[in-house]
């Protein structure tokens, strides 16, 4: 009955406009046009997708403190983001990585600042801000996913706060961080996110509700994010040890943490990492950076309908800049000798990878 309706109702638009007008491009992926045995008119057909079958692959790149705009005094240089933004375009600043960033699944970077026409700021040394239209850096830059749990989502109080989460959905990125929960789907596979900030109270934080939330949710794959640490220390602290293992124990698929600015170790632990510090990504906040090393993470998964296995890791050593002098804010890939150096400066401060065998993309 469903067909013949189809075919009728085509009949009459075919009748009334001339076939050669008729369109053809169809929203949905399971509909397509069809001729009969009968008649050479087109029906529509509706067809059923196919099942998912598992276990599948998932790949999820994780970045560190990534800061779209700068400060009022440094907006006053010509080296300041905004004019690089201005002359560059917004797909500059994540070109550098797109063989990484786009070929994943999901990328998830923290996200370090707002983005709001507010004025009224904290008194604070720095803030960070800049204009909604600093998403299109992000969706141009294959991220689907940001953490907002850090020390500038305040920046600009609260109105600045909400104005930020408010651009960043606006523009389809999944927010999480700060007592909400995102939930990132594709092809059956759920993602869950969680992100805090410090100070934590007694050097402890329990995740556990949040973990279970997700995985009522539906969520095979759950990421904890962590503000933690002390800025530009490379060992990662007492504190950040006993809040990554709690979270892991939690049942957090995976720890990625940030804030310190520079790289710290990795620690193995219950099947899995905890990435104390991924340093650096896009950061709009130094126009010459004095530590230029940073990393993204590369998990790779294996996801069955309701869980996943621990993750394959692989770490990509990147620089900051290409400038020798200065920055342009694009981070590129390190190679050669200059990404084993900083792949060494990782490992040297880790603990428990002694059996670690870096993945491939």
């Amino acid at each position: 009955m469903k067909r013949t309706v189809l075919s009728f109702l085509l009949m009459i638009t075919l009748a009334a406009t001339g076939a050669a007008q008729m369109n053809y491009e169809l929203a949905s992926p399971y509909l397509t046009y069809s001729k009969t045995e009968d008649s050479d008119i087109p029906v529509l057909i509706e067809t059923t997708p196919e099942p998912l079958t598992w276990p599948r692959q998932f790949t999820i790149t994780v970045g560190g403190d990534t800061t779209l705009g700068s400060t009022d005094d440094l907006r006053k240089r010509d080296d300041c983001f905004e004019n690089v933004a201005a002359e560059k375009g917004y797909g500059w600043f994540f070109s550098g990585l797109e063989s990484v960033f786009a070929t994943d699944d999901m990328t998830l970077v923290n996200f370090e600042g707002t983005l709001t026409e507010q004025t009224e700021k904290k008194d604070k040394l720095y803030n960070f801000k800049g204009p909604a239209e600093y998403t299109d850096i992000l969706t141009l830059g294959s991220v689907e996913a940001v953490n907002i749990a850090n020390n500038h989502t305040l920046d600009y109080g609260e109105a600045g706060r909400e104005d930020t989460v408010a651009n960043l959905q606006i523009a389809g990125l999944t927010v999480s961080g700060n007592g909400t929960l995102g939930i990132y789907e594709k092809d059956g596979v759920k993602v869950g996110m969680t992100g805090y900030c410090f100070p934590y109270s007694n050097g402890e934080k329990d995740i556990s509700r949040d973990v279970q939330a997700l995985r009522e949710a539906g969520c095979q794959i759950v990421i904890a994010s962590f503000h933690w640490g002390s800025e530009y220390r490379e060992d990662f602290t007492a504190e950040q040890r006993s809040i990554g293992r709690a979270a892991l124990r939690a049942g957090a698929d995976i720890v990625v943490g940030h804030h310190p600015h520079i790289v710290q170790g990795i620690e193995g632990y219950e099947d899995s990492y905890i990435l104390y510090s991924l340093g650096n990504l896009v950061f709009g906040g130094n126009v010459d950076p004095d530590d230029r090393d940073a990393y993204v993470a590369r998990l790779t998964f294996t996801v069955y309908e309701d869980h996943a296995d621990a993750p394959e890791l692989t770490l990509v050593p990147i620089r900051l800049t290409a400038l020798e002098d200065g920055t342009d804010y694009r981070p590129v890939l390190a190679e050669g000798e200059e990404a084993e150096r900083i792949l060494n400066r990782i490992l040297r401060r880790s603990s428990n990878m002694d059996g670690f065998v870096n993945g491939t993309l």
